[in-house]
């Protein structure tokens, strides 16, 4: 029989508290000293934050590190330059931190290179410091301080797909091995081929519309966008986001584009510009982006800026909605109450994001659920290291 995630929870946690000893791996990290793996801007946040706890740092360890490359006042060098000598005098802490990047390769190079510990990135809150809690990541017992609410969320799910999504992912958070992360469809995110949806032309409200990737995940999946009502506050993805629907009339019947983030309310927020796919809300909206392997920051940009943002309730009047997509960095909840008569009338699609803040997981299927009872709940894994989650919910 399959485990119940509380059940998840419990064995995890034993397992993690007879081999991940948090204790025994501070330790091994002031005996041996840190070489931290990544050295993006989530990598940097890491080895700052190793210096602060008192834990000596040697350098970091990168894919696309350059000759003689420098991060920090570190050397930063390529994995085939760390010697099983080093290796073996040496804890690895692993920095990888973002969808794209699976951390199954570096980890096997690391056990074999035979590391004196391996940190895995769902520890780091734990093993170093809570502030490099970022999206998803907690501490351990940030789960089993809400093991009921997290059962009830179980409940609601309609397939055992989904259960064991959750599951898994429970069990990722606690036990940090990438043996235990759910498999990702990295293809079909928002329309997943074992969830159809009713009809092929869609009429649909994208928050967090940049780059259109719901217009061309939907062209493969067979799909078509009649009227995409596109969301999209950081002035830059905007433009990005308008140069898109232009060239590509193809994807999309009529598109009906806002250069405004969404909310409980019509009004403006400070805003952190400038960061792609990360740009996000400043107050309110959950915990700092992550950073990436080897590539720009996630966090940072350009500052903040005061924009527009709006409840849709109060600027959209439709004769029908088939879809509703919300990826909006950790504002999901207050989206909801914006759509609330929208979700109502029209008993559309929900397409969420449940991984931009720890208990979003189990937090938001409730709340829609509390919101609009009846619903079929069902989760998708679309991204690597416990990013891009995605709730579907359809009701009758």
């Amino acid at each position: 029989m399959t485990a119940t995630v509380l059940e998840a929870i419990a064995q995890s946690a034993a397992w993690a508290n007879e081999h991940r000893n948090t204790d025994r791996l501070r330790q091994a990290m002031h005996r041996h000293g840190c070489l931290v793996y990544a050295a993006g801007g989530y990598g940097r946040q890491v080895a700052a934050a190793l210096r602060d706890e008192g834990y000596p740092v040697k350098g970091f360890v990168d894919s696309a590190a350059q000759p003689g490359q420098d991060v920090l006042g570190l050397s930063c060098r390529l994995p085939d330059a760390i010697l099983p000598a080093e290796a073996h005098d040496a804890v690895l802490v692993m920095a990888i931190n973002n969808f794209r990047t699976p951390s199954d390769e570096v980890l096997a190079w690391a056990r074999q290179l035979g590391f004196a510990e391996i940190v895995t990135m769902p520890e780091l809150p734990d093993v170093i410091a809570p502030r490099l809690g970022n999206y998803w990541q907690a501490s351990r017992q940030h789960l089993d301080d809400h093991r009921d609410a997290i059962a009830r969320a179980e409940r609601l799910l309609t397939d055992q797909r989904s259960r064991d999504i959750l599951r898994q992912l429970v069990t990722y958070r606690i036990s940090g091995r990438t043996e235990d992360h759910p498999p990702v469809d990295r293809d079909r995110q928002y329309f997943p081929a074992d969830l159809p949806l009713a009809r092929a032309d869609l009429a649909v409200i994208d928050c967090g519309a940049f780059p259109g990737d719901l217009a061309q995940t939907a062209q493969k999946a067979g799909l078509h966008l009649a009227r995409w009502f596109a969301f999209e506050p950081d002035p830059g993805n905007f433009r990005a986001l308008s140069e898109f629907a232009a060239a590509n009339s193809d994807l999309v019947g009529e598109a009906i584009l806002f250069p405004c983030g969404v909310g409980d309310r019509t009004g403006s927020i400070r805003f952190a510009t400038g960061n792609a796919d990360a740009s996000r809300a400043i107050s309110g909206g959950g915990n700092e982006a992550g950073g990436n392997e080897a590539g720009g920051d996630e966090v940072g940009g350009d500052g903040a800026q005061v924009l527009p943002i709006v409840r849709i309730a109060d600027v959209l009047r439709l004769e029908r909605l088939d879809l509703v997509k919300l990826d909006i960095e950790g504002f999901e909840a207050a989206a909801l109450d914006g759509l609330a008569p929208l979700l109502a009338q029209h008993r559309p699609r929900l397409a969420m994001a449940i991984y931009h803040k720890p208990s979003d997981l189990w937090e938001l299927p409730l709340k829609v659920d509390a919101m609009q009872p009846g619903g079929r709940y069902a989760i998708r894994q679309h991204g690597y290291n416990g990013y891009d989650t995605v709730l579907y919910v359809d009701w009758d």
